[in-house]
């Protein structure tokens, strides 16, 4: 098959997918938005949250259970493994002659290009800006830090502070991979795997490291961003493959 029909078929395919994508843009702004206006108007829920799972003299507890650190640790090796496979599919090298059927280029840079820009810039970007403490730094379960409410800009972190959730936005990237997934299965695969990396991320709350609002913000940035950014290459899907065939 030539490049030039490989190109056609892609934009026959991309097309429609950014005319759907450019509704759900929409959608995912105003759900961000509805959001972070309720964790704004009610940010008692944070504390309450994060209370269950802290007692008097001994913190948060679950913070030292070695099967939830376990399972913490998978969840930050992933998406070094994910951006590794991605990119062994689109570097040339002897292995690439075993896999029948490759995603296509666009596909496999856009979730190196996610993981990279959401995860991993975006996320440092807004801890930085925001400086809010984590709970079991605040004064409410034994530290000395004060308690503010998600998007409110404050000095009471300096660095590695906790709005939003890196890992628990690390966690909603797995879900990126469902366009690799073939139609039939795409369903199958956001459930499965939305439902563990809703564990991955209600873990850090757990541990004391997050509270609530920082984990389901950091879910629905990473929704803007990820429709922000698949718009952008399926756009230039056709060339970016081409590019790649060319090689």
């Amino acid at each position: 098959m030539n490049v030039t029909h490989l190109t056609r078929s892609e934009k026959a395919i991309s097309e429609p997918a950014t005319d759907k994508t450019k509704d759900f843009l929409l959608q995912a702004v105003i759900l961000l938005g509805l959001v972070s206006i309720i964790f704004a108007a009610v940010p008692e829920v944070d504390l309450i949250v994060s209370g269950f799972f802290w007692t008097p003299g001994s913190g948060f507890e679950l913070n030292n259970n070695s099967d939830l650190i376990a399972f913490r640790d998978v969840n930050r090796f992933l998406p070094w493994a994910v951006i590794g496979a991605a990119a062994a599919l689109l570097i040339p090298n002897p292995l690439l002659s075993i896999v029948k059927r490759p995603p296509a280029p666009h596909k496999l840079l856009f979730v190196i290009t996610f993981f990279a820009a959401g995860p991993g810039l975006f996320v440092h970007l807004i801890k930085m800006l925001v400086g809010r403490a984590r709970p079991r730094a605040l004064q409410e379960f034994g530290g000395d830090a004060v308690f503010t409410p998600p998007w409110d800009l404050t000095d009471q972190c300096v660095r590695n502070c906790s709005f939003i959730s890196g890992e628990s936005a690390s966690a909603f990237a797995l879900l990126t991979l469902v366009v690799l997934i073939k139609p039939k299965y795409s369903t199958l695969y956001l459930i499965a795997i939305g439902a563990l990396a809703a564990a991955f991320s209600f873990t850090r709350v757990l541990h004391g490291a997050h509270f609530f609002s920082d984990v389901v913000i950091a879910w629905n940035v990473m929704l803007v961003l990820a429709v922000l950014i698949w718009r952008l290459f399926v756009r230039n899907a056709p060339q970016i493959d081409a590019l790649f065939a060319a090689r």
